[in-house]
């Protein structure tokens, strides 16, 4: 949003008017303050007579990519509502050689100029398009070094089991590298960084895993922090859901550290900045203390994965099969539907679930839709429950007994796993090798053959890891026998706990249960047949290869 110029006085209303365009580096040694920027264009106005009709002010943004505030700029100008853009200095509007090369082009093909407060250049001469150039290749140069520094510096601190920014960490005192001292020349002694327990606030981080575990919304834990604990955030903020959010999937309370693959080709933190575009995040070990045991951190990703494929009002139970039900056919999620029924016309919440495609997005989504009774659903689960889990755990076989037993899906992940990681050992030294041979000998691979053998190979590096990862989840599998106290005490509760809680119960047995519709004709006349299927999570997902 452009805003309004303030007139100052000494700058003249009659001059040439120009968009001032601020911009805040994201490198923390080149935030210079919107203040002393504002007040060096303004003071160039003045001096110059041109005359600031309006403001951009980008805070916190990046020079190396052009999905910024300025662009309104370049629009005003080809609007002609002003004749060019004035910056603190030509770095403000860019560090990347093609988005500067482009945008300049376009605001000098709409007739505007790119004027710098501190930078006396006429660009209207060769000689002043020369000094410009130099200067812009200056301020690519700066950031490209900054980068690769910042780059050195947290493959530093990874390899010291630290996080990459460093700072404070809610659950944690926070021992910096360097402290003050004022009994050691220059005023500083160094340390060892390091986090430790903070005695009073780990049991609070503790406890934010529980209640997310025991289903507590985001938001309901932030209410907890700020209204029933008052526990501020470490800057003396109050909790908001996206911090807490961002606080526990860090995992940094797990001795977990969340960062971006070094070899990820996507370029986070260069040129775009929210998440990476490979999925390439990974969790490495920390050195700090960890709050929760590893197995708390797995059900919390469990969940959080489960959440996130549930919607968002079947997260928060209100019948026992909440969430929990999908339609065969087309895959979507059975949503539950209010219908009338009996002589009075008496509304019955819930009455039925049908299928969330075809309610909502019509019969091109789900051509054979779903329509079952809510207490028809029940009465089969409660059915499997006592037919194929309470009794049945380790008792029957899983399937009928055969000559050659079949191999266990963890053991046969664990063989995949050996192999692929053989295959991923053999890329990182073809990697090695390519990279070496180009370092020692620049001529011997055309730049584009290198560019593309090179991203080849990442990119299988990439799909070995992403293999790993699915591989991992079969591995961690439990075993069936750990639910049978469970599933035994649900079916002998089962009449006198509420729905939600039957949910809650359900949601540690079963991925989902599934109901298949088929149309069975007799003669003239057809009827609509129901199947039920369960997944139960001591099995392998029989959904994952298709996720």
């Amino acid at each position: 949003m452009i805003q309004p110029s303030t007139h100052h006085e000494g700058s003249p209303r009659n001059g040439e008017p120009f968009i001032g365009y601020i911009r805040v580096s994201t490198w923390q040694e080149e935030k210079i303050s919107p203040e002393l920027q504002e007040t060096a264009i303004n003071a160039w106005a003045a001096r110059t007579g041109r005359h600031i009709v309006g403001w951009i002010v980008d805070l916190d943004a990046t020079g190396r990519n052009f999905k910024r505030k300025i662009m309104q700029g370049i629009e005003r100008v080809e609007q002609r509502k002003a004749v060019g853009i004035a910056v603190w200095k030509f770095s403000r509007f860019g560090r990347n050689d093609l988005g500067i090369a482009v945008n300049l082009a376009r605001l000098e093909h709409a007739g505007g100029q790119l004027a710098s407060a501190t930078e006396e250049v006429d660009a209207r001469t060769a000689v002043g398009r020369f000094n410009r150039a130099i200067l812009f290749d200056l301020a690519v140069f700066e950031s490209d070094r900054a980068g690769e520094q910042w780059k050195e510096t947290h493959a530093h601190r990874r390899g010291l089991k630290l996080p990459a920014t460093g700072g404070g960490r809610f659950g944690y005192l926070w021992h910096p590298r360097r402290v003050p001292d004022a009994e050691t020349p220059g005023g500083f002694r160094l340390q060892d960084e390091r986090y430790e327990l903070d005695h009073d606030q780990a049991p609070i981080v503790a406890e934010l895993y529980e209640r997310k575990l025991a289903r507590d919304g985001f938001h309901q834990l932030a209410h907890w922090l700020n209204d029933e604990l008052m526990v501020p955030t470490l800057r003396g903020n109050q909790w908001r859901v996206n911090s807490v959010q961002r606080y526990l999937d860090s995992g940094f309370a797990a001795g977990l550290l969340h960062t971006h693959d070094p070899d990820c080709p996507c370029k986070l933190g260069q040129e775009h900045f929210s998440s990476c575009k490979e999925g390439r995040m990974l969790y490495i070990p920390g050195a700090q203390p960890p709050i929760i045991t590893l197995d708390q951190w797995e059900q919390y990703q469990a969940h959080r994965a489960e959440a996130k494929n549930t919607p968002p009002r079947a997260r928060k139970a209100t019948y026992t099969t909440t969430g929990l039900m999908r339609h065969g056919n087309c895959r979507g999620t059975a949503v539950a539907r209010s219908g009338k029924r009996g002589p009075d016309g008496k509304t019955i919440r819930g009455y039925t679930f049908v299928c969330y495609e075809q309610k909502f997005k019509g019969k091109s989504a789900c051509p054979d839709g779903l329509y079952v009774r809510r207490d028809e659903v029940e009465a089969e689960v409660l059915r499997w429950l006592k037919k194929e889990a309470a009794e049945g755990v380790d008792t029957a076989p899983a399937v009928p007994t055969q000559r050659t037993a079949p191999e266990d899906p963890r053991a046969h992940a664990a063989k995949e796993r050996a192999y692929t990681l053989a295959e991923l050992a053999k890329l990182d030294a073809a990697l090695d090798r390519l990279v070496t041979d180009n370092a020692m000998d620049p001529d011997k691979y055309p730049a584009d053959t290198f560019a593309r053998v090179r991203d080849q190979l990442l990119g299988k590096k990439g799909h070995l890891v992403k293999t790993l990862q699915s591989l991992a989840e079969v591995e961690a599998t439990p075993e069936r026998e750990q639910f049978r106290s469970l599933v035994v005490g649900l079916v002998e509760e089962w009449e006198t706990i509420l729905p939600v809680e039957r949910n809650a119960l359900l949601r540690q047995v079963l991925r989902r249960m599934v109901v298949h519709t088929r149309k069975s004709e007799q003669g003239a006349q057809w009827r609509v047949v129901r199947e039920f299927e369960f997944h139960p999570v001591w099995e392998p997902d029989p959904w994952a290869a298709d996720a």
